[in-house]
């Protein structure tokens, strides 16, 4: 069993194992470390992700990835099951979790559900774990913020392109080292690959990674994020433009340097 050391309140080096945490959080996040690699949802913090919440994420990841075997087991690990056995889904997001899955990192994801400082969902490189042999296993901390999906006002088919699942394999696409857009105008490398999969899934495509945000003067800021939607009945390729709405408590800050599914600017 690991041994976990809080950086804010020791300085001792216990071995044979170390953990070095980077993000300083809660000691009830601490002692829900994996000790394997791997997806894993939180079941044990104070951010444990709720039976219903979970059930939610399986479905979407489903949808998406087509593993309809794909859950997570009662010690919150993640298994797609049957993969030779699936049917429809992406390619393209059958490859980010198999990618996750086989990192050799840990992946933890947790309910953050309420933050003002999140905006869906949110990945930062948590701990480094060394044991006594010598291996090392990186941990990952994604932090998903429920609430958001619930509170979004979008078409329907804008919402099965943004929803928990997708959201999530945005920040493993963090971990496994792919970058958001550094500026307006750019995409991103996290939604270049995740179009692939709403291409293969006949889904809009996400048009931008920072959405504009519009200060209402009450403590309030109304974001949108703009995704392109494929004509029907078109003899050529043509898109036309759809939003997804939310609302922010606070003004947009700077973001510079965290991983994000979403990043406002002003209008």
């Amino acid at each position: 069993m690991n041994t976990h050391i809080n950086v804010e309140r020791s300085r001792l080096l216990l071995l044979p194992v170390l953990v070095l945490v980077l993000d300083a959080l809660s000691s009830s996040a601490l002692g829900a470390l994996p000790q394997t690699p791997g997806i894993w949802c939180d079941r044990t913090s104070a951010h444990a992700i709720s039976k219903e919440r979970v059930s939610r994420l399986e479905q979407s990841l489903r949808r998406i990835t087509g593993f309809d075997s794909l859950y997570f087991a009662s010690d919150g690990s993640l298994s797609i099951g049957d993969a030779a056995g699936s049917t429809g889904g992406a390619e393209a997001a059958r490859q980010i979790l198999r990618g996750a899955l086989n990192s050799g990192n840990a992946f933890v994801i947790e309910d953050d559900s309420g933050s003002d400082s999140i905006q869906f969902g949110q990945i930062t490189e948590f701990a480094v774990s060394i044991d006594g042999d010598g291996r090392r296993l990186d941990v990952w901390l994604v932090r998903l913020d429920f609430d958001d999906f619930y509170a979004v006002q979008a078409p329907a088919e804008i919402r099965a392109s943004f929803d928990e699942g997708f959201i999530l394999l945005h920040e493993l696409l963090h971990g496994l080292g792919c970058s958001d857009a550094a500026r307006e105008g750019e995409l991103g490398d996290c939604e270049i690959v995740l179009n692939r999969a709403r291409s293969e899934l006949g889904l809009p495509l996400r048009d931008e990674y920072f959405g504009i945000g519009t200060h209402l003067g009450i403590g309030l800021t109304c974001v949108r994020l703009k995704f392109k939607v494929q004509s029907r009945n078109e003899a050529r390729q043509k898109y036309h433009s759809r939003y997804l709405y939310f609302m922010l408590r606070h003004a947009p800050e700077s973001s510079d340097g965290v991983n994000s599914a979403a990043r406002v600017r002003k209008n």
